[in-house]
């Protein structure tokens, strides 16, 4: 059976985001695989139409599956696609596994997005980084220092992209999983309050509103002195009370519980303008009652362990790490002899 035009526009809701250059398209296998892992997430069973190919790589850890043995598994049209789709209830909007299929898909989106970057991110040119000798030159031998601001800004560039794509993921993927949506400032219900207390049609964006709450919600991993220094806390402190005169309900989420002044501020302010907040763990426990059953198992399978381990690390000072490049790929290793090894697409000179 042949695929309608509107089948294949639904079915790009999970295998593809971005337009021309930057555009993302998963294969048809792919979606298949995200298809058969929503449901044995969600039933916690396998169903009588699962490919047993499929079945097995679902089980894994998601974070370990490798992209290897994805490419390994049979080649499918998009009309098989969209068959595992209706087979498994996605096609129903109204039906959980559609909202749980479409953040999957979306986590696995960013992280084949990231992964084609780190294959294909460019060693600078030598116009990129030759000015910046001159801050440094004459303290270590020529070559070196070359390598060494060559390697720099590569990590920089990576290290910007990273950060580009982790806010198009997390705070979209947990504004979903609450039932609510990001709002950007043009189509926001908070709007500034001018000097003289009235409101302004200028609005502020917000990371999470859900309207039948009648809730805004701030997402952030951690609140430091940075925001201070940027110029950015007075506009956070003032978020609350312009919630509040739009008739919301302000609620902050921090992630990171570490004590800080600036944090502390900060909660006692939505508390002031009648909003709530969660720190840490929480902060976890609260999203997942608000998510539900079924994305608050999303939450706690695959967006809070990554960054609760990561937080866990709390290391002042990195281990020594080796890094190394060749035609084929980087490697990055420690003294332990562990190595993360990226494939290159792209011939480095």
């Amino acid at each position: 059976m042949t695929a309608t035009r509107q089948q294949r526009t639904f079915y790009r809701t999970f295998s593809q985001h971005g337009t021309g250059s930057a555009m993302v398209e998963l294969e048809p296998k792919d979606v298949a695989l995200l298809v058969h892992i929503s449901y044995l997430d969600i039933f916690e069973k396998a169903a009588e139409w699962f490919d047993e190919r499929f079945f097995n790589i679902a089980q894994r850890d998601f974070y370990k599956i490798e992209r290897k043995d994805v490419d390994a598994l049979p080649e499918l049209t998009v009309d098989g696609a969209i068959r595992y789709l209706q087979l498994s209830g996605v096609t129903d909007t109204e039906n959980i596994i559609y909202l749980y299929m479409k953040n999957l898909s979306e986590l696995w989106r960013r992280r084949f997005k990231f992964y084609n970057i780190l294959k294909t991110q460019s060693f600078p040119t030598t116009e990129q980084i030759g000015p910046r000798c001159l801050l440094e030159y004459g303290n270590c031998d020529d070559k070196l220092l070359f390598s060494w601001m060559t390697w720099r800004k590569l990590i920089y560039d990576v290290d910007n992209r990273s950060a580009q794509e982790t806010g198009y993921l997390f705070e979209p993927i947990l504004a979903s999983c609450l039932g609510g949506e990001p709002m950007s400032h043009r189509n926001s219900p908070v709007k500034r309050i001018d000097a003289q207390g009235n409101r302004t049609n200028e609005g502020r964006q917000v990371d999470c509103y859900i309207e039948e709450a009648k809730e805004v919600y701030e997402l952030k991993l951690r609140v430091t002195i940075a925001a201070s220094g940027q110029g950015r806390f007075g506009e956070e402190m003032s978020f609350p009370y312009e919630a509040r005169k739009a008739g919301l309900t302000p609620i902050l989420i921090v992630f990171d519980p570490t004590p800080s002044a600036l944090l502390e501020k900060l909660k006692l302010k939505y508390l002031e303008e009648g909003g709530r907040c969660a720190i840490g763990e929480e902060a976890w426990k609260m999203l997942i009652t608000r998510a539900g059953k079924e994305m608050g198992k999303y939450i706690e399978k695959y967006i809070k362990p990554p960054i609760s381990k990561m937080e866990e690390m709390n290391i002042v000072k990195p281990q020594n790490i080796h890094l190394s490049t060749s035609k084929e790929s980087i490697i990055i290793s420690d003294e332990a002899h562990e190595r993360y090894i990226i494939p290159r697409s792209v011939i480095i000179e």
